[in-house]
């Protein structure tokens, strides 16, 4: 089982590697609620593959 700080490592490695998905989208200036859900499903589901 991780220990917290391994939980707060992995929990902001996700944060940065959804950071970088957003801003890679250069065509793309502002998201709607919606699309940043989608965005992170998608996130977790390839995560999990």
């Amino acid at each position: 089982m991780p220990t917290d700080r391994e939980l707060n490592e992995i929990k902001k490695a996700m944060a940065y590697d959804l950071i970088d998905i957003i801003e890679s989208a250069q065509d793309k200036e502002n998201y709607s609620p919606e699309e940043i859900k989608a965005l992170i499903k998608a996130y977790i589901t390839g995560v999990t593959k």
